[in-house]
């Protein structure tokens, strides 16, 4: 018999690359493992091309026509949401269910149901459009990613401090993307299992100032929070690192969201990715050890 055939669509980025990783280390025997991007020359994408079992196909969700014909044969497509994409997404979904795809996979949100939020309303409309559609589905809710932290590594290293506008007391919910990234491997290759079910992805949750310690502890020295204002972050996320003002403004929701102890970002329930994997999620220590190398 023929292997199915699972694409991931948006496979340039942290989470699509982090899945197609995962799918070729564990299942490369029993799918065809398709990867598609509109930047097929970029490093991160050919980093993917010696992966075992993995095509790299080029795939713009604007060109629908184009995307039929890739998606013709599909038994299940993740659709990673593209920076201020989330209607790409939808627009993508449309077309796998014309194309015949079994089912579809898609990112979500922890904030999803706070229709009043800039993530919550385009999430929310997101599944919405995928429930319609009548054809088996998965989500996968996020919190914001461990990994963001590596866009601490300069700071830390010259000055043996970070900044952020958030209250450092305040615990939250993270997800490190590749735990994210094998959760999602594990949908596709036993979809049916998975058929009509939302999961949240955490991996730990932790204090900015516990990510201080961690770091302390693991670099040997000491490693200091330093809290900002919120016009100034909004400012250092436009102006340096060229983050659109939509964007900006909604990591500072997500700041503001956790100072007010929202519920939805700091949320304990950290089962799911056992449920689906059978392995244990990754600690923040872990992660910190892990990348500490990096960051002397």
């Amino acid at each position: 018999m023929s292997k199915p055939t699972v694409f991931v669509l948006g496979c340039s980025g942290s989470i699509g690359s982090a899945t197609v990783r995962a799918l070729s280390r564990k299942y490369s025997d029993t799918l065809n493992i398709l990867a598609g991007t509109r930047d097929t020359a970029s490093e991160k994408v050919a980093s993917l091309r010696s992966l075992p079992g993995v095509t790299i196909l080029h795939a713009d969700m604007n060109n629908k026509e184009g995307l039929r014909d890739l998606l013709t044969g599909v038994t299940s497509l993740f659709i990673v949401t593209p920076t201020n994409g989330f209607r790409l997404a939808i627009g993508a979904a449309e077309v796998a269910k014309a194309s015949g795809v079994k089912h579809i996979l898609t990112v979500s949100v922890l904030t999803v149901e706070l229709t009043d939020t800039i993530y919550g309303k385009q999430y929310g409309e997101l599944e919405s459009s995928v429930k319609h559609l009548q054809i088996p589905y998965t989500f996968i809710r996020l919190p914001p990613f461990v990994d963001n932290y590596w866009a601490y590594k300069r700071p830390i290293q010259q000055n043996s401090s970070f900044s952020t506008p958030a209250d450092p007391t305040k615990p939250f919910s993270a997800v490190v993307v590749e735990d994210a990234g094998k959760a999602a491997a594990a949908i596709m290759a036993e979809t049916e299992k998975h058929y009509g079910k939302t999961y949240k992805l955490i991996s730990n949750r932790h204090t900015l100032n516990e990510l201080a310690a961690a770091f302390s502890q693991a670099l040997g020295k000491n490693v200091k929070y330093e809290r900002i204002s919120y016009n100034d972050c909004r400012r250092r996320l436009v102006e340096v690192v060229g983050f659109s003002e939509e964007d900006a403004d909604g990591i500072l929701e997500i700041y503001r969201l956790t100072d007010e102890e929202c519920p939805m970002l700091d949320d304990p329930e950290m089962s799911h990715f056992n449920q689906i994997t059978g392995e244990k999620p990754t600690s923040l220590k872990e992660w910190v050890n892990e990348v500490t190398p990096a960051f002397k």
